[in-house]
């Protein structure tokens, strides 16, 4: 499966070549496309949702549509409806699929858009960007059209041999996702084997997957244990599957797409507005070959679902494929639980980061980060766990080396992860290292420092040491550490023992991909 994927993503990457032309429906003019079939009463069972998936059709000026496009697209996406709806069911969630804009039950509405320019400003590689600016422009003259923030955008292949198609933008970045249209692709190709059929498998199972991300879904791997029976995880390998082999919807992504707005059986004025989530208590334990992990959050937005990734180093984006995952439904107001068996990993040796999703009710994520690793199989849990932190009321910060202007040292201190202490990035290249010092207010105990990054962890401190200081002058060195990549959960570094001071500082000496700068969101003692 790997292979197959591999190979689909060296075809995605295949620069565009010159097309020659091919006759256009001369009613697949730029807009919404009207429908050559009667409106007949439309019975499909999404129709009601509030929100529907724009479904868009995007042809740069040197490139012509491929024929027929309309029926086939319309026939993929209603299977897609139908096979998210039957997984949903499974995990629990009821028939709930994404919302289609339909003209009837057997074509979708599909907004027909010319681009200003040749394919070249569209490549593969970082031309999404310029996708999606015409995209919106065309819905800022069009606002009725717009059904949702969830766009597919479908681009003609760029090369005219159907063996060997690609060229345009093919993933998913947001609420939108991008896919590419070529003249085998269509659903009866599905499953007939050699090259049209295993191609049609890997772009129309592409094109799902990558709708997947479009809707909020990250990747996941199917636990071993439900392997034999559900097969492949769509997020996972599954667009080298779909329509070969069993290929199925894992539970967290179900769990996404219950709180997706495309979902949604009801209106909401906030979709994706900001929200954010604290686990307020963590512990975690390893029982009868069960990682046991249980704990208690607040949130700013209702959380319907929380999930939990398990995912091997390397972690985050593209080596997410191999994370496996659980999701639950909340204890009481406030509280969770998972029991990850070991039996459902495919590997128990190495480094982990276990992320725990809170998925509230508006569609917004946060997501929080621990890190562990194996030791002869056994996981070790120690640092996956929250402590109560000081109070940092009347805490202060008396130096810093320097700030970017509008993010002063004095943000690690709100406990407001969206504020930030950034040293000097965009005129002054001021090297490491970097230090920041606190003032506690009194004299405490402390056992040991907590450190909390925001999202984006280019330069996230990574070597620094902590000094401790009874006047704020004169430094003792009392820890140095290396701090693990990881956005949401706090960091907790122990002191080698418990200490008396008033006086903390911390000093940067190198950052997370070697950038001059560093970071931070918040810092706290305990």
């Amino acid at each position: 499966m790997r292979k197959l994927l591999n190979l689909m993503l060296m075809a995605l990457a295949i620069g565009a070549a010159s097309c020659s032309k091919t006759l256009v429906n001369t009613e697949e003019t730029a807009g919404t496309l009207k429908a050559k079939a009667s409106t007949a009463t439309v019975t499909n069972e999404w129709n009601s949702n509030p929100y529907k998936l724009n479904v868009i059709y995007f042809v740069p000026n040197d490139v012509d549509s491929i024929p027929n496009f309309r029926k086939r697209l319309s026939r993929i996406l209603l299977d897609a409806q139908n096979m998210f709806a039957s997984n949903m069911d499974r995990e629990g969630f009821g028939r709930r699929s994404f919302g289609l804009d339909l003209l009837n039950d057997s074509l979708i509405n599909i907004h027909y858009i010319t681009g200003k320019y040749g394919k070249a400003t569209y490549p593969y590689s970082g031309g999404s960007g310029a996708v999606k600016t015409e995209v919106d422009s065309y819905f800022s003259q069009n606002p009725s059209t717009k059904k949702s923030e969830h766009n597919l955008i479908i681009i003609p292949t760029y090369n005219t041999d159907p063996a060997n198609p690609g060229g345009p933008p093919f993933y998913g970045t947001g609420t939108s996702c991008y896919a590419l249209d070529y003249v085998n692709l269509d659903a009866k190709n599905l499953g007939i084997g050699g090259d049209i059929g295993w191609k049609a498998t890997v772009w129309i199972g592409g094109m799902i997957h990558e709708l997947g991300h479009g809707l909020n879904a990250s990747h996941n791997k199917m636990n071993k244990t439900l392997a034999p029976t559900l097969g492949t995880a769509l997020m996972g390998s599954g667009n080298s599957t779909y329509g070969i082999s069993t290929t199925s919807l894992t539970s967290t992504t179900a769990a996404t797409f219950n709180n997706s707005q495309v979902f949604s059986p009801v209106a909401r004025s906030d979709w994706y507005a900001s929200a954010s989530a604290e686990i307020t208590s963590l512990s975690s334990s390893f029982v009868n070959n069960k990682i046991i992990v249980s704990g208690k959050f607040t949130a700013t937005k209702p959380v319907n679902d929380i999930v939990v990734w398990h995912d091997r180093e390397p972690f985050g984006v593209n080596n997410d494929y191999d994370a496996v995952q659980w999701a639950t439904k909340i204890i009481g107001q406030d509280s969770f639980r998972f029991e990850c068996p070991l039996a459902d990993f495919y590997d128990l040796t190495g480094n982990y980061e276990m992320r725990i999703g809170f998925m509230h009710v508006n569609g917004s994520r946060t997501t929080l980060g621990y890190t562990y690793n194996f030791v002869n199989n056994i996981p070790d849990l120690s640092k996956v766990v929250t402590y109560k932190l000081l109070p940092t009321t009347g805490w202060s910060i008396i130096a810093s080396d320097s700030n970017e202007p509008g993010s002063p040292a004095s943000n690690v201190l709100d406990m407001n992860r969206s504020t930030v202490w950034h040293t000097p990035w965009s005129s002054t290249q001021t090297p490491q290292p970097h230090f920041f010092s606190v003032n506690m207010g009194a004299i405490r105990t402390v056992k040991g420092v907590a450190f909390r990054n925001r999202d984006n962890l280019n330069g996230a401190m990574k070597d620094v040491n902590i000094y401790s200081s009874t006047n704020g002058i004169n430094w003792t060195l009392i820890k140095t550490a290396q701090l693990i990549k990881v956005s949401g959960s706090w960091i907790n570094v122990d002191l080698n023992t418990s200490i008396n001071t008033q006086y903390l500082k911390i000093e940067s000496t190198s950052s997370w991909g070697d950038f001059f700068y560093s970071h931070l969101a918040d810092f706290g003692a305990y």
